[in-house]
C-alpha cells in the first residue's frame, strides 16, 4: 500500500512531494512513476527519477525514458547520449524517436536508416513516426518523397493538427503560398472547434508576417473562454509578436505570463522550430525566447 503513494502523488500532480520523497520508495515504484510521468509530458521531474533509477539499475529501458525526457526538453545531445546506449543492442521499441533524435543531432544518414528500422518495426501506420519522417525528408532535400509522405499522414488523419502545419510550411518553402494559406484555412473550416488548428493558424500568420490578420483572428478566439494552456500559449505568441521580434521587452507581461505558467501544473511540449529560426534571423532575444518555453516543462 505503501508503494502506491507515490503513484497517488503523481496523478495528483503533487510534483514537489514527489522529488522531497520519491527517494525513499522501491526502485520499482520509482520506475512505475517515471514512465507514467512520462506519459504526461512531466519531463524534468521525470528525468531526476531516472538519474537516480540509472544509479542503482543501468538499464536500456531506463535510459530510453530519460533519452527521450531530455528530447522533450530539447537538450538533443543529451539525449542522443542516452538513447546510444540504449540501442546498442537489439532494441526496436522507441526506434522512431531514436531516428528522431539522430535527425536532431544532423547524423541524417543514420537517422535514414532509423527510420526505416521503425517504419519495417510497426511504426508505418504510426501518424507520429510518418510526419516526423516527411520533416526529415524534407530537411534532407527529397522534396517529392516528404510531399508524398505529408499527403499519406493527412489522408489517414486530416485532422493530425502537426502534419497540417508541417505540410502548409513545406509548401511555402516551395514558394506555393496560395497552396499553403488554403491548407491553413480547409484546416480551420473542417475542425472548427480543434484549438490547436486555431493555435496553428496564429503562429502561421507570424511567420507569414501577416500581423494585421494575427490581431484579427486571435481577437476572434474567445480568449477567457479558452482553457488555460491554450490562453498560455496565446500569452507566449503575443509575446513574441510584440515585444520579441520588435526588440522589445516587457516585464509586466512576462510576470502574467509566468504566473499563469505556474498555475498549470502540467507541462506543456510544443514544436516552436519555426519560432525560433524567425527569431534568429530578425537577430531577437534567443535567450530570452527559449527561458520562456522552457518555463512550460515541468
Amino acid at each position: 500500500m505503501l508503494e502506491n503513494e507515490l503513484m497517488n502523488l503523481a496523478r495528483n500532480q503533487e510534483y514537489e512531494k514527489i522529488i522531497n520523497e520519491y527517494q525513499g520508495y522501491a526502485i520499482a515504484s520509482i520506475a512505475e512513476v517515471a514512465d507514467f510521468l512520462r506519459t504526461k509530458d512531466v519531463y524534468k521531474v521525470t528525468t531526476l527519477l531516472y538519474q537516480h533509477l540509472l544509479k542503482h539499475q543501468d538499464t536500456t529501458d531506463f535510459h530510453y525514458g530519460i533519452g527521450q525526457c531530455y528530447g522533450k526538453t530539447y537538450d538533443y545531445t543529451t539525449a542522443l547520449h542516452h538513447l546510444e546506449q540504449a540501442f546498442n543492442t537489439n532494441r526496436s521499441e522507441g526506434a522512431n524517436y531514436y531516428a528522431y533524435i539522430l535527425e536532431r543531432n544532423f547524423l541524417m544518414e543514420r537517422a535514414d536508416e532509423w527510420y526505416q528500422k521503425a517504419l519495417q518495426n510497426g511504426y508505418d501506420n504510426d501518424l507520429w513516426t510518418l510526419s516526423h519522417y516527411a520533416y526529415f525528408l524534407e530537411k534532407y532535400n527529397r522534396l517529392e518523397a516528404a510531399e508524398q509522405v505529408y499527403n499519406d499522414v493527412l489522408t489517414k488523419n486530416p485532422a493530425y493538427t502537426w502534419a497540417v502545419k508541417r505540410y502548409a510550411f513545406f509548401l511555402l518553402k516551395q514558394n506555393d503560398s496560395n497552396r499553403s494559406v488554403r491548407v491553413m484555412q480547409d484546416a480551420l473550416q473542417k475542425f472548427p472547434h480543434n484549438p490547436f488548428v486555431k493555435l496553428n493558424y496564429l503562429e502561421y500568420l507570424i511567420i507569414r508576417g501577416m500581423l494585421e490578420e494575427y490581431d484579427e483572428y486571435s481577437q476572434s478566439l474567445g480568449y477567457d473562454e479558452l482553457v488555460l494552456p491554450f490562453q498560455i500559449l496565446i500569452d507566449l505568441f503575443d509575446y513574441f509578436c510584440y515585444f520579441l521580434l520588435q526588440g522589445k521587452t516587457n516585464s509586466e507581461r512576462i510576470e502574467l505570463y509566468e504566473e499563469k505558467v505556474k498555475k498549470y501544473k502540467d507541462g506543456i511540449h510544443r514544436d516552436f522550430d519555426d519560432l525560433t529560426e524567425l527569431l534568429a534571423y530578425k537577430n531577437g532575444n534567443l535567450v530570452e525566447w527559449k527561458r520562456l518555453i522552457n518555463a512550460l516543462l515541468v
